[in-house]
This record gives C-alpha cells, sequence and structure tokens, in this order.
C-alpha cells in the first residue's frame, strides 16, 4: 500500500521570540523541518507533504531547497491540527493509500517508533496513534485506555478532568489511516471546546464509533519531544547530541569525552578514528577510518581520508579534501584546498584554493594569499616540494614539482620543477660607528 506524509509545520511558533519561523531553528545545524522530511524518505513514503501557514515563504524555500518533491499546502487561518490536515484535502482526491501524520517542530522521532505504526496498519488496525510515558505530562493530551488496553479516546490536557490529568500516557499526535478516512472523519469534527479548534484527536473518538480498530504503540518520551520555545529547543539539541555520540561509538568511532563533541545532522566518521575532547562537526564533514582529530579543532563541509591526524587547534573548512596521510598541525586553517597523500603543514599556516601535491611540506607561518581585495584565485603546489616558513603565496600561482622554497620568501611568479625560489629582502648587517 502507498505511503503518504502529511507534515504539519504552521505553527506560528511566536514563543520562540525570534523574527524566523520556529520549524526554521536549527539542531543539530540543520532546520529541525528536515528531520521529519528525511523521516518521511527513511520509511519509504510515495509522497511528502508540509502544511505551512499563510506568507510562509522562508519556510517553503527552505524546504523546496533540501528537497525539491516535498508539495506544500498552505493553510490561510490556524484553526487547529485537524483543520490543517484538511487543508490538504483536496491533494488526495482521487487517490489511495495510507496517510502519517508528521510534525515539523518534532524533530527526534526515530525510524523504528515509525515502523510500530505501520506495522499496526498491516495488522489491520484502522487508526494507529503513536503515544509515550511522562513523568510530567503538563500540557499533553492523555490517551484514554480501557480495560483491555485499547484507547478510547484522546483529551486535550484543557479539556482533561482531574482524574485524567493524572494519566501518563500522553499523545505525540502522530497518527497513520487510510487517506480518505482521514478525511471521512475531520468532515465531522468540532470546534466545541476551550480552544474553539479543530483537533486532529477527536478522530479516535470518530473512529471507534464508527466500528473501527483503534490501537497505539509507543516511543520514549524524549522522541516525542516537541520544541515551543528556546528551552525545548536546547533540550532538543541535548537529546540529538547524546544520540549521536553514543551511535558514532556503537559504529567503531572512539570519543575519549563524548560530552564534549558535537556532531551535526549528517556528520560520517569511519571506524577506528579517534576523536579528542572539544570537537566541533558543522554540517557536511566526512570522516574515513583510522583518523585522529585532536582537540579543540573544527570541520565542516570537508571530506578526510584514511590514515589523517589534525589539529589541535586546527580549522578545516568546506570544499576540502585531505587525502590518505595529511597532517593538519595545530593553527593551520584550510579552505576550498585538495592535500594530496602525505602532505604536511604543521603550523601556523592558512590555506585557502589551493592544490598542494603528493608529499609537499608547508612549513610553519605560510600563507596562501588567495584574495585581492574582490576575487578569489588558485594556487597549485606540485609534488614533493618544500615551502619554507613564513612564506607568503600570492594567487594565482603555480609551483612545480621538487621546488624548494626559501623561508621567509613572498612569491609573486610561477616557480618551475626542480628550482629553488627565494623572493626576499636582501639581508645588510651595519656595525655602529
Amino acid at each position: 500500500m502507498s505511503l503518504s506524509v502529511l507534515i504539519l509545520a504552521a505553527g506560528k511558533g511566536s514563543r520562540m521570540k525570534s523574527q524566523h519561523p520556529k520549524v526554521l531553528h536549527k539542531v543539530g545545524n540543520a532546520p529541525i523541518i528536515y528531520y521529519p522530511i528525511t523521516l518521511a524518505k527513511n520509511v519509504k513514503a510515495q509522497r511528502i507533504l508540509t502544511v505551512v501557514g499563510k506568507n510562509s515563504n522562508q519556510i517553503s524555500d527552505t524546504i523546496k531547497g533540501f528537497s525539491s518533491e516535498v508539495e506544500i499546502v498552505e493553510q490561510s487561518e490556524q484553526l487547529g491540527t485537524g483543520h490543517a490536515v484538511l487543508c490538504a484535502k483536496q491533494h488526495f482526491t482521487g487517490r489511495t493509500g495510507d496517510l502519517l501524520i508528521l510534525y515539523g517542530d518534532c524533530p527526534l522521532i526515530s525510524e523504528e517508533s515509525i515502523k510500530k505504526l505501520l506495522h499496526l496498519r498491516e495488522t489491520g488496525v484502522d487508526l494507529a496513534v503513536l503515544g509515550f510515558d511522562s513523568k510530567n505530562p503538563k500540557s499533553y493530551g492523555r490517551l484514554i485506555l480501557d480495560t483491555t488496553g485499547v484507547l478510547e479516546k484522546i483529551v486535550e490536557a484543557n479539556d482533561a478532568t482531574a482524574e485524567e490529568q493524572t494519566i501518563t500516557f500522553c499523545n505525540s499526535g502522530i497518527m497513520i489511516a487510510d487517506a480518505n478516512l482521514f478525511f471521512f472523519l475531520l468532515d465531522k469534527v468540532s470546534n466545541k471546546n476551550a480552544a474553539r479548534e479543530f483537533y486532529l484527536t477527536d478522530l479516535v473518538t470518530l473512529a471507534k464509533k464508527e466500528n473501527m480498530v483503534v490501537q497505539t504503540t509507543s516511543c520514549p518520551e524524549n522522541e516525542a519531544h516537541g520544541i515551543n520555545d528556546r528551552s525545548d529547543l536546547a533540550k532538543a539539541e541535548e537529546y540529538f547530541q547524546n544520540s549521536m555520540r553514543l551511535k558514532m561509538m556503537r559504529n567503531g568511532v572512539t570519543l575519549i569525552d563524548p560530552s564534549t563533541v558535537f556532531f551535526s545532522f549528517d556528520t560520517k566518521i569511519g571506524t577506528d578514528t579517534i576523536v579528542e575532547p572539544n570537537i566541533i562537526f558543522g554540517p557536511g564533514v566526512r570522516i574515513k577510518e583510522n583518523v585522529r582529530i585532536r582537540s579543540f579543532s573544527y570541520l565542516e563541509g570537508c571530506l578526510v581520508k584514511p590514515d589523517v591526524i589534525i589539529g589541535p587547534f586546527a580549522r578545516i573548512r568546506p570544499e576540502t579534501t585531505l587525502d590518505e596521510g595529511v597532517r593538519v598541525g595545530n593553527f593551520v586553517e584550510i579552505k576550498k584546498s585538495n592535500l594530496h597523500k602525505n602532505v604536511k603543514a604543521n603550523h601556523l599556516a592558512y590555506i585557502g584554493d589551493a592544490s598542494i601535491g603528493e608529499q609537499t611540506n608547508v612549513g610553519a607561518g605560510t600563507i596562501f594569499c588567495n584574495y585581492d581585495g574582490s576575487s578569489k584565485y588558485n594556487i597549485s603546489v606540485g609534488k614533493n616540494s618544500f615551502i619554507g616558513s613564513n612564506t607568503s603565496l600570492v594567487a594565482p600561482l603555480k609551483i612545480g614539482d621538487r621546488v624548494v622554497i626559501g623561508a621567509g620568501s613572498t612569491i609573486t611568479d610561477d616557480i618551475s620543477k626542480d628550482s629553488l625560489a627565494l623572493g626576499r629582502s636582501r639581508q645588510v648587517n651595519k656595525k655602529k660607528k
């Protein structure tokens, strides 16, 4: 049976106290709306739709930039979750298959939890709801079960009786049913409640009246964590980081002090890599096997191949590739460059818009001067070359194989292979008269 996913992302997010939409705030260096979209893809959804509010161009543009196949649905008035789903009704005219409801501000739901819901549908359940146990239910809706454990209804916290508020089994808001069943039941939903909204949760009671099978499954409370304010955002980040740390270690990565290492949503690290304390991985980092990343280094948008050592205090910027055996030492910054096999840049250097050949050594204090104030230019350095300390290479520049550049030089012209280059002022010693 085909599966469609509808992501509800039309909330105003006023409690974030922000000029930016709530679902564009970040967890793991990615907008939180990325997470339900990625989840939908991982569970093999044939269609993904997102409901956004009126004039939500910033959200729509971000979604399209991340995944062009996501369909955008506008909810012009915010009249509740039930109304948000109804806004997508026309997109399902003449279509069949299941519809899974996810939320744009709930980034931590796992694929395993969604597969539990999908399994309930496969076993003949008409409407399946994802719940969680909470030690402090607060404002969560409560899942009311009968004596046999079957879901009877969902009660919003504002409408719950004192007895119902003692229940700790709570509603995540995530549910699945046949798409046409959703819209059939939603046409019967009323807004006669404390918030004067059309609740998606009313579908349970309506489905029971139609003698349909309604069941629940559960996920950990941390997964169901929704983001409403900055405190929630920080908690989600903490949960994400702890999950990534555990995942990395289970996959064969050594984290010497896990709590001081911070990952992005797409960080990939190979086995037997050792990550020392106080490391930050920005977006787009791919680390292969047997790499060592020393303390206080920051990596983003780079590919690091096996047997590389980075840091301490190194910064590896986007579009950088470090080939096998490269050594990048303390206070070295590299941007948009390819360091080929066994290149060494061990201290106090800036390398930008460059290609450096195998076995070349970049001395301390070397600067690749790639920017003239308006444009960037490339520098290529050949194999087995030696760049002396405190050298400035002024782009554009081509340096051949087996070149030696004397310390303290400023190089502005190309250097052919097998050459010694000196580009510094002549020393003059004068004795005191």
